[in-house]
C-alpha cells in the first residue's frame, strides 16, 4: 500500500513540476518582447507604391548599366514596414503576422511583430547587416526574443546558417554584387556593382 501511495505522490510531484514549468514558459512567451524605444512607424499604401517604384527603377538601372557600374537602392523604414504589412495582409508570409514594425538606426535593423504560433507571440529581433568580402550579405543577429524569452545565441546561429545558405543560392544568379549596406537615420541603402 505504501508503494502505491509513494508512486502516486511521485507522479503528482512530477505533474505539478510540469505544470509549473509550462506556466513559467507560458508567462515568458506570452509577455511583451523588448520594445525598440522609438516612435512607431505608420503604414501606408503610398509607401508600398514608393518602394515598388524604387525596386523597379533599381532593376532598370542594372539593366542599363555597364559591367562595373555602381547602382544603389534606398529603402526607408516606412517603406519596409508598409511592404511587410502588405505581404502579411495578403498572406504572402510563411506565418500570420500583425503589428509589424521595422526600424533602421545606427547600423542596426530592429524588427518586431505579433506572430501567430497557435497563440499570439510578440517577436523582436535586433540585427547588424553588412557585406562580406565575397559581396554577400553578412547578417549578425544580436538578439531574438519570443515574448520575454530570449533565444540563446547558439540556436540563433544555427538558424542563421540555414538562412544564409538559402540566401546564397538566391543571390547566385543576380546580375550584381553587393558592395555596401548602410543603415542610419531611418534608411537602409544598398550599394552594388553590376556584374
Amino acid at each position: 500500500m505504501n508503494i502505491v501511495r509513494t508512486i502516486f505522490l511521485a507522479l503528482g510531484a512530477v505533474f505539478a513540476l510540469l505544470l509549473i514549468g509550462v506556466g513559467i514558459f507560458g508567462y515568458l512567451i506570452t509577455g511583451p518582447a523588448p520594445p525598440y524605444g522609438g516612435a512607431g512607424v505608420e503604414v501606408s499604401d503610398d509607401a508600398v507604391a514608393s518602394l515598388d517604384h524604387k525596386i523597379e527603377a533599381f532593376r532598370q538601372d542594372i539593366d542599363e548599366a555597364s559591367v562595373g557600374d555602381m547602382v544603389s537602392l534606398l529603402i526607408t523604414e516606412t517603406e519596409a514596414t508598409s511592404k511587410l504589412h502588405q505581404l502579411a495582409r495578403n498572406g504572402d508570409l510563411p506565418t500570420e503576422m500583425n503589428y509589424i514594425q521595422i526600424h533602421f538606426d545606427d547600423g542596426t535593423v530592429y524588427g518586431s511583430a505579433t506572430v501567430d504560433l497557435l497563440i499570439d507571440v510578440q517577436v523582436a529581433v535586433r540585427a547588424q547587416i553588412g557585406v562580406d568580402d565575397q559581396g554577400k550579405p553578412d547578417v549578425t543577429i544580436e538578439s531574438l526574443n519570443f515574448g520575454r524569452l530570449g533565444i540563446p545565441r547558439i540556436l540563433v546561429g544555427n538558424v542563421m546558417l540555414a538562412l544564409m545558405r538559402e540566401m546564397d543560392e538566391r543571390l547566385e544568379g543576380l546580375p550584381f554584387e553587393l558592395q555596401e549596406i548602410t543603415i542610419e537615420n531611418g534608411e537602409l541603402i544598398i550599394t552594388a556593382r553590376v556584374k
